[in-house]
């Protein structure tokens, strides 16, 4: 390639690359608009919740052995008072036998002590150890057969059998948990919220669940607890029950729990944009105001109060209802800035295609 043509060339990238930069430099930003809205309504939330047996139980022998039987498998319905479990009784039927053995024979001998007593044939020290002794075995005695009976485990209710933590011929100490037993006769629907969330709790006008099971189909809850103190998480614990009785409602089902809030006097004032708009450059929050007349973008301070579930912050100072806010975009825009907004969609549109 001769030096000319190779200057030529270059003169030509040159100068490509300088009209690209200025078309660059000249382009006018595309943005999305968005009205800022009041709080003065309503204002609903969703948090995904699970349903839990309101009564669970974890069943244990109270004494050591090894097992001789599970009678219930999982699923399984149990009556109150029915036979669970059960330990190998060898040992504690020997000991019982030892026991009732001796008492026989104490008491016998004490029977004989308290006679002699009554005839003023034994001194009133000996009356006292016969009864001291008597005593002593008579305890000794129901404990062993209190230790026999614990080596079943019986229903405390009717209910369902969750889950087998044990099987037949292991040995299990006193009060490591065998099975899990639950009733339906109540469901707790559990969420947990954020912190922001908690502490607007007074402000919580009602709660609703739609079931992943029942999805046409809006039921009213009531609101059991919330916990205090946050989790692991950093979220609060909410336990809310069905207010009216739902079948085929059970432990383990999934839900989508709408919360409505209402807002008091204090907030007639406060306003509500998407958090898209909410910009922070390390020294103040502020937000790109729109000016209709002439598509320019004016920075302006605001006072955030809190981010919302739905992708909304509430703003406490520095916006009025009706303003419009560049909603998204603001990365690429300044101060003073002439914009472009995104056309709304039509059905000549279709897909936002601009």
């Amino acid at each position: 390639m001769t030096p000319l043509r190779t200057l030529f060339v270059m003169m030509t990238v040159m100068v490509f690359f300088a009209s690209c930069g200025n078309v660059e430099q000249n382009a006018i930003p595309i943005v999305n608009i968005a009205t800022v809205e009041s709080t003065s309504g309503a204002r609903q939330a969703d948090y995904p919740a699970r349903t839990e047996a309101r009564t669970s139980t974890d069943l244990s022998f109270m004494v050591m052995g090894t097992i001789d039987k599970l009678y219930v498998k999982e699923g399984d319905a149990v009556k109150k008072g029915e036979l669970l479990a059960r330990l190998d009784t060898r040992d504690y039927k020997t000991q019982l036998d030892a026991t009732e053995s001796e008492y026989r024979q104490i008491k016998a001998e004490c029977e004989r002590v308290i006679a002699m007593y009554a005839e003023h044939a034994v001194s009133a020290n000996d009356y006292d150890k016969a009864r001291s002794g008597l005593e002593r075995i008579t305890a000794k005695l129901e404990h062993h057969r209190a230790q026999l009976a614990d080596c079943e485990i019986r229903a405390p209710y009717n209910g369902y059998v969750e889950r087998l933590m044990r099987h037949d011929n292991e040995i299990v100490a006193p009060g490591i948990p065998v099975m899990t037993i639950f009733t339906k006769d109540g469901c707790d629907i559990v969420i947990n919220i954020p912190e922001t969330e908690y502490a607007q709790r007074s402000n919580i006008a009602e709660y609703s669940a739609v079931f992943s099971a029942k999805p046409n189909e809006t039921m009213p809850l009531e609101l059991r607890s919330i916990s205090p103190k946050a989790n692991a998480n950093q979220l609060y614990e909410a336990r809310l029950s069905l207010a009216c009785e739902v079948r085929d409602i059970t432990p383990g089902m999934t839900a989508m729990v709408h919360v409505t809030y209402r807002n008091n006097g204090s907030e007639d004032a406060k306003t509500v944009v998407p958090s898209g708009a909410v910009c922070n450059n390390g020294i103040e929050t502020f937000v790109y105001l729109f000016n209709d007349e002439d598509s320019t973008i004016s920075r302006t301070p605001v006072v955030v109060e809190r981010i919302l579930n739905d992708g909304m912050t509430v703003i406490s100072k520095g916006l009025t209802v009706g303003q419009h806010v560049v909603a998204s975009g603001t990365h690429h825009v300044s101060e003073g800035q002439q914009v472009r907004v995104v056309p709304t969609s039509s059905s000549l549109n279709v897909g936002n295609i601009l």
